[in-house]
């Protein structure tokens, strides 16, 4: 029984290592986890269901599309059993991103593109790029849900939000123009 105590712990303990992205806060309403990555980033309204991770879809014409992708199966073990646990950790450490996909639309819409960015190599967000009335902005993650949209993603460093937005819409216009 011990050795398995130790294992679990041992475990844990290297899962929380060489995660890149730490949770340093965690909220949890009706069975709804919000959580904050390095004081960075937040992502909003996970679901624990028969012990596995549910991210917020995007429904749209009877089909769900993933906002949120885990690619590192390391990570994945550290959200999950950080919210099991209520495990917060303290990591001021920046956040890298890069932006990855990114699929012009060839139409008249207001949406211009969808784009994705991956935070530290272990999350990706999906994204769309929108047309305003006077310039480009990023739609993040959210929901309709009784005629008002809910967030699912939010910047909690707003450096960071500029420094990914901008690079966001300097992709868009340096592809758009070829």
């Amino acid at each position: 029984m011990k050795i398995c105590l130790i294992l679990f712990f041992i475990i844990i303990f290297l899962n929380c290592a060489f995660a890149s992205l730490k949770i340093t806060a965690i909220s949890n309403k009706n069975n709804k986890f919000n959580i904050i990555l390095n004081n960075s980033i937040q992502i909003l309204n996970i679901e624990l269901q028969n012990n596995e991770l549910k991210f917020p879809t995007y429904k749209s014409k009877n089909k769900q599309y993933q906002q949120f992708s885990i690619l590192k199966r390391d990570f994945k073990i550290y959200l999950k059993d950080s919210l099991l646990g209520n495990k917060v950790l303290s990591n001021n450490r920046d956040v890298s991103f890069n932006t990855n996909k990114l699929y012009i639309l060839r139409n008249n819409t207001g949406i211009k593109a969808f784009a994705s960015v991956i935070f530290d190599n272990e999350i990706e967000i999906e994204c769309r790029i929108i047309q305003g009335k006077n310039s480009l902005w990023i739609a993040w993650p959210s929901n309709k849900i009784n005629d008002r949209w809910v967030k699912n993603f939010k910047f909690i460093d707003k450096n960071l939000q500029k420094k990914v937005e901008t690079k966001l819409i300097v992709d868009y216009t340096t592809y758009h123009e070829k």
